[in-house]
Protein backbone atom coordinates (compact mmCIF):
# COMPACT_ATOMS: atom_id res chain seq x y z
CA UNK A 1 0.00 0.00 0.00
CA UNK A 2 2.80 2.38 0.92
CA UNK A 3 4.59 1.66 -2.36
CA UNK A 4 1.38 2.44 -4.29
CA UNK A 5 0.98 5.77 -2.48
CA UNK A 6 4.60 6.70 -3.20
CA UNK A 7 4.13 5.79 -6.87
CA UNK A 8 0.98 7.90 -7.11
CA UNK A 9 2.71 10.84 -5.42
CA UNK A 10 5.66 10.65 -7.82
CA UNK A 11 3.33 10.39 -10.81
CA UNK A 12 1.41 13.41 -9.53
CA UNK A 13 4.57 15.48 -9.34
CA UNK A 14 5.18 14.90 -13.05
CA UNK A 15 1.55 15.10 -14.17
CA UNK A 16 0.63 18.48 -12.68
CA UNK A 17 3.35 20.53 -14.45
CA UNK A 18 2.62 18.67 -17.70
CA UNK A 19 -0.95 20.02 -17.74
CA UNK A 20 0.28 23.61 -17.78
CA UNK A 21 3.32 23.07 -19.95
CA UNK A 22 3.70 24.84 -23.29
CA UNK A 23 4.60 22.53 -26.18
CA UNK A 24 7.66 23.68 -28.13
CA UNK A 25 8.74 22.16 -31.44
CA UNK A 26 11.87 22.99 -33.45
CA UNK A 27 12.02 22.65 -37.24
CA UNK A 28 13.72 24.30 -40.19
CA UNK A 29 16.04 23.63 -43.09
CA UNK A 30 19.57 23.97 -44.41
CA UNK A 31 19.39 25.04 -48.07
CA UNK A 32 22.35 26.26 -50.07
CA UNK A 33 24.37 25.52 -53.18
CA UNK A 34 26.91 26.56 -55.77
CA UNK A 35 25.73 28.94 -58.49
CA UNK A 36 27.13 30.75 -61.50
CA UNK A 37 25.30 34.04 -62.11
CA UNK A 38 25.76 36.31 -65.12
CA UNK A 39 24.29 39.49 -66.61
CA UNK A 40 24.26 40.08 -70.36
CA UNK A 41 22.94 42.56 -72.96
CA UNK A 42 23.41 45.60 -70.72
CA UNK A 43 21.94 48.66 -72.45
CA UNK A 44 22.99 51.29 -69.93
CA UNK A 45 26.36 52.42 -68.63
CA UNK A 46 26.90 49.44 -66.34
CA UNK A 47 29.08 46.43 -66.86
CA UNK A 48 27.85 43.00 -67.85
CA UNK A 49 29.61 40.62 -65.52
CA UNK A 50 29.49 37.12 -64.08
CA UNK A 51 30.61 35.34 -60.96
CA UNK A 52 30.57 31.92 -59.34
CA UNK A 53 29.81 31.59 -55.65
CA UNK A 54 28.40 29.51 -52.84
CA UNK A 55 25.05 31.02 -51.83
CA UNK A 56 22.59 30.35 -49.05
CA UNK A 57 18.94 29.96 -50.05
CA UNK A 58 16.99 31.04 -46.99
CA UNK A 59 18.16 28.51 -44.41
CA UNK A 60 16.24 28.77 -41.13
CA UNK A 61 15.44 27.49 -37.65
CA UNK A 62 11.78 27.72 -36.57
CA UNK A 63 10.49 27.57 -33.00
CA UNK A 64 6.76 26.84 -32.66
CA UNK A 65 5.02 27.23 -29.31
CA UNK A 66 1.47 26.05 -28.52
CA UNK A 67 -0.43 26.05 -25.22
CA UNK A 68 -3.84 24.42 -24.80
CA UNK A 69 -6.10 26.90 -22.98
CA UNK A 70 -9.07 24.55 -22.81
CA UNK A 71 -12.36 24.41 -24.71
CA UNK A 72 -10.50 24.04 -28.01
CA UNK A 73 -8.74 27.40 -27.65
CA UNK A 74 -4.95 27.50 -28.00
CA UNK A 75 -2.31 30.19 -27.69
CA UNK A 76 0.51 29.99 -30.22
CA UNK A 77 3.73 31.70 -31.20
CA UNK A 78 6.39 31.26 -33.87
CA UNK A 79 9.94 32.57 -34.15
CA UNK A 80 11.49 32.06 -37.58
CA UNK A 81 15.23 32.69 -37.43
CA UNK A 82 17.12 32.98 -40.74
CA UNK A 83 20.82 32.21 -40.93
CA UNK A 84 23.37 32.22 -43.74
CA UNK A 85 25.56 29.21 -44.41
CA UNK A 86 27.71 31.25 -46.80
CA UNK A 87 28.52 34.45 -44.86
CA UNK A 88 27.46 33.68 -41.30
CA UNK A 89 24.75 35.10 -39.07
CA UNK A 90 23.92 38.33 -40.95
CA UNK A 91 22.93 39.07 -44.52
CA UNK A 92 25.01 40.99 -47.04
CA UNK A 93 23.85 44.29 -45.54
CA UNK A 94 24.84 43.21 -42.05
CA UNK A 95 21.23 42.89 -40.85
CA UNK A 96 20.59 40.44 -38.05
CA UNK A 97 18.04 37.83 -39.09
CA UNK A 98 17.19 36.34 -35.68
CA UNK A 99 13.47 36.94 -36.34
CA UNK A 100 13.81 37.54 -40.07
CA UNK A 101 11.19 35.00 -41.17
CA UNK A 102 7.53 34.49 -40.32
CA UNK A 103 7.41 35.55 -36.68
CA UNK A 104 4.14 36.16 -34.84
CA UNK A 105 1.82 35.16 -32.01
CA UNK A 106 -1.91 34.76 -31.51
CA UNK A 107 -4.85 32.49 -30.74
CA UNK A 108 -6.40 29.62 -32.70
CA UNK A 109 -9.45 27.40 -32.50
CA UNK A 110 -10.64 24.50 -34.65
CA UNK A 111 -14.03 26.17 -35.13
CA UNK A 112 -13.09 29.76 -36.04
CA UNK A 113 -9.51 29.50 -37.30
CA UNK A 114 -6.26 31.28 -36.49
CA UNK A 115 -5.63 34.87 -35.41
CA UNK A 116 -2.14 36.30 -36.05
CA UNK A 117 -0.28 39.36 -34.77
CA UNK A 118 3.21 39.91 -36.17
CA UNK A 119 5.15 39.64 -39.41
CA UNK A 120 4.17 37.15 -42.12
CA UNK A 121 4.30 36.28 -45.84
CA UNK A 122 1.12 37.34 -47.66
CA UNK A 123 0.04 37.44 -51.32
CA UNK A 124 3.34 37.27 -53.21
CA UNK A 125 4.00 33.57 -52.43
CA UNK A 126 0.44 32.26 -52.90
CA UNK A 127 1.09 30.90 -56.41
CA UNK A 128 4.34 29.13 -55.56
CA UNK A 129 2.78 27.59 -52.45
CA UNK A 130 -0.19 26.27 -54.44
CA UNK A 131 0.99 25.09 -57.88
CA UNK A 132 4.77 25.56 -58.20
CA UNK A 133 8.00 25.04 -56.28
CA UNK A 134 10.73 22.42 -56.13
CA UNK A 135 12.70 20.56 -53.47
CA UNK A 136 16.30 21.69 -53.94
CA UNK A 137 16.32 24.73 -56.25
CA UNK A 138 17.54 28.25 -55.59
CA UNK A 139 15.25 31.17 -54.76
CA UNK A 140 15.83 32.42 -58.28
CA UNK A 141 14.01 29.42 -59.79
CA UNK A 142 10.83 30.77 -58.13
CA UNK A 143 9.38 32.75 -61.03
CA UNK A 144 5.98 33.07 -59.32
CA UNK A 145 7.49 35.24 -56.57
CA UNK A 146 9.94 36.95 -58.93
CA UNK A 147 8.82 38.23 -62.33
CA UNK A 148 5.14 37.43 -61.63
CA UNK A 149 5.12 39.67 -58.55
CA UNK A 150 6.99 42.68 -59.99
CA UNK A 151 5.86 45.78 -61.89
CA UNK A 152 8.61 47.34 -64.02
CA UNK A 153 8.48 51.15 -64.05
CA UNK A 154 10.39 53.58 -66.25
CA UNK A 155 8.28 56.75 -66.05
CA UNK A 156 7.10 58.95 -63.20
CA UNK A 157 9.50 57.50 -60.67
CA UNK A 158 12.35 55.09 -60.04
CA UNK A 159 13.49 52.84 -62.88
CA UNK A 160 13.07 49.65 -60.95
CA UNK A 161 10.83 46.64 -60.59
CA UNK A 162 8.57 47.18 -57.59
CA UNK A 163 7.29 44.00 -55.95
CA UNK A 164 3.65 43.74 -54.86
CA UNK A 165 3.69 42.26 -51.38
CA UNK A 166 7.38 43.21 -50.89
CA UNK A 167 8.57 39.65 -51.77
CA UNK A 168 9.03 39.26 -48.05
CA UNK A 169 7.12 39.43 -44.79
CA UNK A 170 4.51 42.16 -44.30
CA UNK A 171 5.17 43.80 -40.93
CA UNK A 172 2.73 45.11 -38.30
CA UNK A 173 0.19 42.56 -39.52
CA UNK A 174 -3.18 41.59 -38.05
CA UNK A 175 -4.43 38.48 -39.86
CA UNK A 176 -7.15 35.85 -39.74
CA UNK A 177 -6.89 32.40 -41.35
CA UNK A 178 -10.06 30.34 -41.61
CA UNK A 179 -10.40 26.66 -40.78
CA UNK A 180 -10.60 24.23 -43.69
CA UNK A 181 -14.16 24.11 -45.09
CA UNK A 182 -14.25 21.02 -47.36
CA UNK A 183 -11.07 22.12 -49.14
CA UNK A 184 -11.70 25.88 -49.00
CA UNK A 185 -9.56 28.20 -46.86
CA UNK A 186 -9.62 31.99 -46.57
CA UNK A 187 -7.27 34.68 -45.31
CA UNK A 188 -7.78 38.34 -44.45
CA UNK A 189 -5.01 40.65 -43.25
CA UNK A 190 -4.38 44.32 -42.45
CA UNK A 191 -1.13 46.16 -41.75
CA UNK A 192 -0.84 49.73 -40.49
CA UNK A 193 2.73 49.92 -41.80
CA UNK A 194 3.56 47.07 -44.22
CA UNK A 195 7.23 47.90 -44.79
CA UNK A 196 8.58 49.32 -41.56
CA UNK A 197 8.40 49.76 -37.80
CA UNK A 198 5.58 51.58 -36.08
CA UNK A 199 6.50 54.75 -34.24
CA UNK A 200 9.51 55.70 -36.37
CA UNK A 201 9.91 58.79 -38.50
CA UNK A 202 6.98 60.69 -37.02
CA UNK A 203 7.37 64.35 -38.00
CA UNK A 204 5.35 67.45 -38.89
CA UNK A 205 7.87 68.99 -41.29
CA UNK A 206 6.63 69.90 -44.77
CA UNK A 207 7.56 67.44 -47.55
CA UNK A 208 8.51 64.80 -44.98
CA UNK A 209 5.60 62.41 -45.41
CA UNK A 210 3.27 60.92 -42.83
CA UNK A 211 4.69 58.05 -40.83
CA UNK A 212 1.16 56.97 -39.87
CA UNK A 213 -0.36 57.31 -43.34
CA UNK A 214 0.49 53.98 -44.91
CA UNK A 215 -1.41 50.71 -44.75
CA UNK A 216 -1.99 47.45 -46.61
CA UNK A 217 -4.89 45.03 -47.09
CA UNK A 218 -4.52 41.45 -48.21
CA UNK A 219 -7.00 38.63 -48.76
CA UNK A 220 -7.06 35.19 -50.33
CA UNK A 221 -9.55 32.43 -51.06
CA UNK A 222 -8.06 29.03 -51.87
CA UNK A 223 -9.31 25.57 -52.81
CA UNK A 224 -7.25 22.42 -52.42
CA UNK A 225 -8.91 19.03 -52.57
CA UNK A 226 -7.47 15.85 -54.03
CA UNK A 227 -5.61 16.64 -57.28
CA UNK A 228 -7.08 20.16 -57.64
CA UNK A 229 -5.65 23.46 -56.43
CA UNK A 230 -7.15 26.87 -57.23
CA UNK A 231 -7.37 30.30 -55.70
CA UNK A 232 -7.53 34.09 -55.81
CA UNK A 233 -5.42 36.62 -53.91
CA UNK A 234 -5.58 40.40 -53.59
CA UNK A 235 -3.10 42.89 -52.14
CA UNK A 236 -3.21 46.69 -51.92
CA UNK A 237 -0.88 49.03 -50.05
CA UNK A 238 -0.55 52.79 -49.63
CA UNK A 239 2.83 54.41 -49.16
CA UNK A 240 3.65 56.24 -45.94
CA UNK A 241 5.55 58.81 -48.01
CA UNK A 242 2.48 60.91 -48.71
CA UNK A 243 3.72 64.49 -48.99
CA UNK A 244 2.50 67.96 -49.84
CA UNK A 245 4.22 70.50 -52.06
CA UNK A 246 5.94 73.30 -50.14
CA UNK A 247 4.84 75.93 -52.66
CA UNK A 248 1.19 75.06 -53.12
CA UNK A 249 0.31 72.64 -50.34
CA UNK A 250 -1.04 70.21 -52.98
CA UNK A 251 -1.24 66.61 -51.75
CA UNK A 252 0.68 64.05 -53.75
CA UNK A 253 1.31 60.32 -53.47
CA UNK A 254 5.04 59.96 -53.79
CA UNK A 255 5.90 56.38 -54.60
CA UNK A 256 4.69 52.83 -54.72
CA UNK A 257 0.99 52.60 -53.96
CA UNK A 258 0.72 48.97 -55.03
CA UNK A 259 -2.24 46.80 -56.04
CA UNK A 260 -2.19 43.18 -57.16
CA UNK A 261 -4.77 40.54 -58.13
CA UNK A 262 -3.90 36.97 -59.07
CA UNK A 263 -5.67 33.71 -59.83
CA UNK A 264 -4.29 30.20 -60.24
CA UNK A 265 -5.34 26.66 -61.14
CA UNK A 266 -3.41 23.42 -60.81
CA UNK A 267 -3.97 19.69 -61.27
CA UNK A 268 -1.81 16.73 -60.22
CA UNK A 269 -2.24 13.47 -62.14
CA UNK A 270 -1.96 10.13 -60.37
CA UNK A 271 1.25 9.19 -62.21
CA UNK A 272 3.07 12.27 -60.81
CA UNK A 273 2.56 14.89 -63.54
CA UNK A 274 1.59 18.32 -62.18
CA UNK A 275 0.32 21.17 -64.37
CA UNK A 276 -0.53 24.73 -63.42
CA UNK A 277 -1.51 28.13 -64.75
CA UNK A 278 -1.58 31.55 -63.07
CA UNK A 279 -2.51 35.07 -64.13
CA UNK A 280 -1.56 38.30 -62.35
CA UNK A 281 -2.61 41.91 -62.92
CA UNK A 282 -0.80 44.46 -60.79
CA UNK A 283 -0.33 48.21 -60.70
CA UNK A 284 1.97 50.80 -59.16
CA UNK A 285 0.92 54.43 -58.57
CA UNK A 286 4.35 55.98 -58.77
CA UNK A 287 5.34 59.68 -58.79
CA UNK A 288 8.50 61.64 -58.20
CA UNK A 289 8.59 63.85 -55.09
CA UNK A 290 8.11 67.04 -57.09
CA UNK A 291 5.34 65.65 -59.33
CA UNK A 292 1.80 67.00 -59.17
CA UNK A 293 0.04 63.75 -60.05
CA UNK A 294 0.76 60.07 -59.83
CA UNK A 295 1.45 57.82 -62.77
CA UNK A 296 -0.71 54.72 -62.59
CA UNK A 297 1.28 51.90 -64.16
CA UNK A 298 -0.35 48.54 -64.83
CA UNK A 299 0.90 45.30 -66.27
CA UNK A 300 -0.42 41.76 -66.77
CA UNK A 301 1.62 38.57 -66.44
CA UNK A 302 1.05 34.83 -66.74
CA UNK A 303 2.88 31.75 -65.54
CA UNK A 304 2.92 28.04 -66.44
CA UNK A 305 4.69 25.53 -64.15
CA UNK A 306 5.08 21.83 -65.04
CA UNK A 307 6.67 19.07 -62.96
CA UNK A 308 6.88 15.31 -63.04
CA UNK A 309 7.80 13.18 -60.03
CA UNK A 310 8.68 9.49 -60.37
CA UNK A 311 10.09 7.67 -57.40
CA UNK A 312 12.83 9.79 -55.83
CA UNK A 313 13.31 11.74 -59.09
CA UNK A 314 11.60 14.99 -60.11
CA UNK A 315 11.95 17.22 -63.18
CA UNK A 316 10.68 20.79 -63.41
CA UNK A 317 9.97 23.37 -66.11
CA UNK A 318 8.32 26.78 -65.80
CA UNK A 319 7.75 29.83 -67.96
CA UNK A 320 6.53 33.33 -67.07
CA UNK A 321 5.88 36.42 -69.17
CA UNK A 322 5.06 40.01 -68.18
CA UNK A 323 3.52 42.41 -70.67
CA UNK A 324 4.46 46.05 -71.16
CA UNK A 325 3.66 48.42 -68.31
CA UNK A 326 1.13 51.13 -69.13
CA UNK A 327 2.20 54.80 -68.86
CA UNK A 328 5.83 53.78 -69.26
CA UNK A 329 8.43 54.57 -71.88
CA UNK A 330 9.51 51.84 -74.33
CA UNK A 331 9.11 48.07 -74.21
CA UNK A 332 8.99 47.26 -70.49
CA UNK A 333 7.97 43.59 -70.64
CA UNK A 334 10.07 40.52 -69.83
CA UNK A 335 10.03 36.74 -69.89
CA UNK A 336 11.70 34.10 -67.72
CA UNK A 337 12.04 30.34 -67.75
CA UNK A 338 13.58 27.64 -65.59
CA UNK A 339 14.31 23.93 -65.92
CA UNK A 340 15.70 21.58 -63.31
CA UNK A 341 16.04 18.16 -61.78
CA UNK A 342 16.37 16.99 -58.18
CA UNK A 343 16.72 13.69 -56.38
CA UNK A 344 15.29 12.89 -52.95
CA UNK A 345 17.65 10.78 -50.84
CA UNK A 346 14.93 10.73 -48.18
CA UNK A 347 11.81 12.68 -47.20
CA UNK A 348 14.06 15.34 -45.70
CA UNK A 349 17.14 15.50 -47.94
CA UNK A 350 17.33 16.29 -51.66
CA UNK A 351 19.84 17.57 -54.17
CA UNK A 352 19.42 19.02 -57.66
CA UNK A 353 20.65 21.11 -60.59
CA UNK A 354 18.74 24.01 -62.20
CA UNK A 355 19.10 26.59 -64.97
CA UNK A 356 17.12 29.84 -64.90
CA UNK A 357 17.03 32.67 -67.45
CA UNK A 358 15.45 36.13 -67.39
CA UNK A 359 15.11 38.23 -70.57
CA UNK A 360 14.11 41.88 -70.34
CA UNK A 361 12.88 43.85 -73.31
CA UNK A 362 14.77 47.02 -74.19
CA UNK A 363 13.14 49.04 -71.37
CA UNK A 364 12.35 46.19 -69.00
CA UNK A 365 13.88 46.08 -65.55
CA UNK A 366 12.73 42.80 -63.98
CA UNK A 367 14.90 40.83 -61.56
CA UNK A 368 15.26 37.33 -60.27
CA UNK A 369 13.51 36.75 -56.95
CA UNK A 370 15.75 37.20 -53.91
CA UNK A 371 18.98 37.89 -55.77
CA UNK A 372 20.08 40.58 -53.35
CA UNK A 373 19.47 38.55 -50.18
CA UNK A 374 21.39 35.31 -50.62
CA UNK A 375 24.88 36.39 -49.60
CA UNK A 376 27.93 36.63 -51.81
CA UNK A 377 28.73 39.75 -53.84
CA UNK A 378 26.72 41.62 -56.42
CA UNK A 379 27.68 41.15 -60.03
CA UNK A 380 26.54 44.52 -61.37
CA UNK A 381 27.24 48.01 -60.14
CA UNK A 382 24.30 49.93 -58.75
CA UNK A 383 21.94 47.30 -57.43
CA UNK A 384 21.03 43.74 -56.62
CA UNK A 385 20.40 41.34 -59.46
CA UNK A 386 19.90 42.90 -62.86
CA UNK A 387 21.25 46.46 -62.90
CA UNK A 388 19.81 48.79 -65.52
CA UNK A 389 16.99 48.48 -68.01
CA UNK A 390 17.23 45.95 -70.80
CA UNK A 391 19.74 43.67 -69.08
CA UNK A 392 19.26 39.89 -68.96
CA UNK A 393 20.26 37.40 -66.28
CA UNK A 394 21.29 33.74 -66.19
CA UNK A 395 21.92 31.31 -63.34
CA UNK A 396 23.28 27.77 -63.12
CA UNK A 397 22.63 26.34 -59.69
CA UNK A 398 23.49 23.04 -58.02
CA UNK A 399 22.21 22.80 -54.47
CA UNK A 400 21.07 20.74 -51.52
CA UNK A 401 18.15 20.98 -49.12
CA UNK A 402 17.90 19.24 -45.74
CA UNK A 403 14.74 19.78 -43.70
CA UNK A 404 14.50 18.87 -40.03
Amino acid sequence: MQKKLIALAVAGLFAVPALAQTNVTISGKFQAGYDHYSVKDCQVASDCRSESRFSDQSSRVIFNIVEDLGGGLKAWGQLDSRFYTDIGGSNAAGTNQWAGGNTAMGLMHASWGKFTLGRWDVHYDEISNAIAGNRAGSLQTNLASGLMSQVATTAGGATTAQTVGFASRTTNLIMWDSPNWNGFTARLGYSSNPAGNEGTGVTTALNSGNAGGGYAWSGALRYRNGPWAAGYSHYSSKSENRQELAATGAKIAVTNDLTGDRVWLGYTFAMGLKLGFAYDRSSNDNAAIAALTTTNQRRSAWFVPVSYTFGPHAVYASYARAGDTSNSVGDTGASAWSIGYDYAFSKRTSMGIFYTALDNKSAGNYNFYGMGNTGGTLVTAGGAGVSGVGADARQWYMGMNHAF
